[in-house]
């Protein structure tokens, strides 16, 4: 019952916060970043001239859900930060499949790159943060260089990559209905598998007590990293659980976790070509 309480608690603060985000900062809703009705993105916009360290932030849902208003507060959050954050939208499963994912957020990333001076954002200063299913995209585009190109970029434009509670191999996938989107797919669709080669800087982050997606799925991406060309960090939090990793980026759940606190110093810091 408690455990129930608890929930219903969080998931009231969280559409109080999405119900809010318009009115922190400022936000250019709908913008296309290609052509058809699910390829658009909301910007949200800090308050100074910039240029302004951007992030594009991928929203996970098991590759079968989500959508941008459902975390509309993270924008607001990156936002209050001193992040340009776009959310793009992007098709789901079973309508799409997996590379038409990735597609559409590579799209999505190369817009960003192209157009992030309009929004007073530094084009050089550009960071992918996935969550969850998001975060797996976010690693493939950085790992696997076909994604970007094909959008006409390349991971080398990129600032850096965060990914929260990403599931880089399907070995770390504890549900099901996840596994079974990756039923018959490509091996080369797991980032794991593309882990040799060079990649931007990367913060690997993941929660201790996360029941979805094994902690040990980042820690061993993080350790086939190591070994390639390229930086990486890798943290785990103590008590967090797989919703808690998105959740920490925004007050109130952010003060009990320095969750928000590390990607932010981190993307500080990137720069593309570092």
């Amino acid at each position: 019952m408690l455990s129930l309480v608890s929930e219903t608690a969080v998931s009231l603060t969280l559409l109080i916060l999405n119900l809010l985000a318009p009115l922190e900062v400022q936000v250019d809703k709908g913008r296309a970043y290609a052509a058809g009705e699910s390829h658009q993105a909301d910007i949200y916009r800090p308050s100074g001239p910039g240029p302004h360290p951007v992030v594009v932030f991928l929203y996970g849902g098991g590759w079968r859900s989500g959508s941008k208003e459902d975390v509309a507060y993270v924008g607001a959050a990156f936002a209050r930060r001193g992040f340009v954050t776009v959310i793009p939208e992007y098709r789901h499963v079973p309508a799409a499949s997996l590379p038409d994912i990735l597609n559409d957020n590579a799209a999505a990333v190369a817009w960003t790159l192209a157009h992030a001076a309009e929004f007073a954002g530094d084009p050089h200063r550009v960071v992918i943060v996935g969550h969850s299913s998001g975060a797996w995209a976010a690693a493939m585009l950085g790992l696997d260089a076909a994604w970007l190109e094909r959008a006409g970029t390349s991971p080398e434009a990129l600032a850096g990559i965060v990914g929260l509670s990403g599931p880089y191999a399907v070995a770390a996938l504890t549900d099901p209905q996840d596994r079974q989107v990756f039923a018959g797919s490509d091996q080369a669709l797991q980032p794991i598998k593309h882990a040799a080669g060079p990649h931007p800087a990367m913060l690997l982050l993941t929660g201790a007590a996360d029941r979805d997606v094994k902690p040990s799925g980042t820690v061993a991406l993080a350790e086939k990293l190591q070994r390639s060309a390229g930086t990486q960090q890798v943290r785990i939090y103590p008590g967090l659980g797989h919703g808690d990793m998105v959740e920490a980026l925004s007050v109130p759940f952010s003060l009990h976790a320095s969750v928000a606190k590390d990607i932010c110093r981190f993307v500080d810091a990137a720069r593309a070509g570092h």
